[in-house]
């Protein structure tokens, strides 16, 4: 779970512009004809949307526009996919985000509306309300704006998270089974309703869930040095080796990334590091 930087937008007349061109296909018209005056007021709406933090608001859906207007931008986001007139949206988006992130598991392949394009159909193609996911994250993610203000996601452009550690995993070992809950720690330097919001956002992607099925894979690549550190000096070593390794992940990922988290919780697992790994990983003897 981390912010991102939020995007330029010094393009984005010109993109509203390249979105509505006219254009004929089959005879049928496509495109809406805007005025000057219509951009500006577009143009506004996206300052209002910046002012809120993307905050849900009626005024954003652009009640006071034309509706071929609305349905005119709203249709254009078609456009941003690969080989559209609008692809640089996309590429400018994706660039230099290698992991989701809210997940942290894969890069992101999509683009989610932070606020839902089908009622927010004048921002459809704002930058700073399209942002890239994996595409689980952006399935299991409604498409329905959140009532309630702890009932809604993070926005990784306008929410700042603070550089303190908030991921917490906790570690079950037993009966050959290694089992990682994580949650947002409750003692965390957070305001409350950003931990309550972080603590939605976890639940709602069902985040333990798939974090389970990768820590099955990710801990299986280092079963050999754990072994072979346990064997050169017991369960202080190989705490060790698990700190150092979660000090290597947090600087290439970040401090709530949900690998560095986990290293650090079985560091400090007794069990795991007197040899309980051996129950749980694949051996060289398997």
């Amino acid at each position: 779970m981390r912010s991102l930087p939020r995007p330029n937008r010094d393009d984005v007349r010109a993109q509203l512009e390249r979105a509505l061109e006219i254009y004929q296909r089959k005879g049928v018209q496509y495109g809406y004809a805007v005025s000057p005056e219509q951009l500006d007021s577009l143009i506004a709406l996206y300052d209002a949307y910046d002012v809120a933090g993307g905050s849900p608001n009626d005024d954003l859906k652009g009640p006071l526009f034309a509706e071929d207007l609305n349905a005119a931008i709203h249709a254009s986001y078609r456009f941003t996919q690969a080989g559209g007139k609008l692809e640089p949206i996309r590429v400018i988006l994706m660039r230099d985000v290698e992991h989701c992130p809210i997940c942290g598991i894969t890069g992101p392949r999509e683009l989610d509306h932070y606020l839902p394009q089908s009622a927010y159909r004048p921002l459809a193609i704002y930058v700073r309300n399209l942002v890239p996911l994996c595409h689980d994250c952006n399935q299991s993610k409604s498409t329905q704006e959140a009532g309630q203000p702890e009932n809604q996601f993070v926005h990784p452009y306008f929410e700042e998270l603070p550089d303190v550690q908030f991921l917490r995993a906790t570690v079950t070992l037993g009966n050959g089974a290694l089992t990682i809950d994580y949650d947002i720690d409750p003692g965390a330097d957070l305001p409350d309703i950003l931990r309550a919001r972080l603590s939605f956002q976890l639940e709602r992607l069902k985040l333990n869930q798939r974090y389970q099925r990768e820590i099955n894979t990710y801990l299986t690549s280092h079963a050999v040095m754990l072994a072979t550190t346990f064997e050169a000096g017991a369960g202080e070593s190989v705490s060790t080796f698990l700190n150092r390794q979660a000090n290597v992940e947090r600087r290439a990922f970040h401090r709530n990334h949900w690998r560095p988290v986990l290293l650090s919780a079985l560091a400090d697992h007794q069990g795991f590091c007197n040899g309980g790994f051996q129950d749980v990983l694949p051996s060289e003897q398997d």
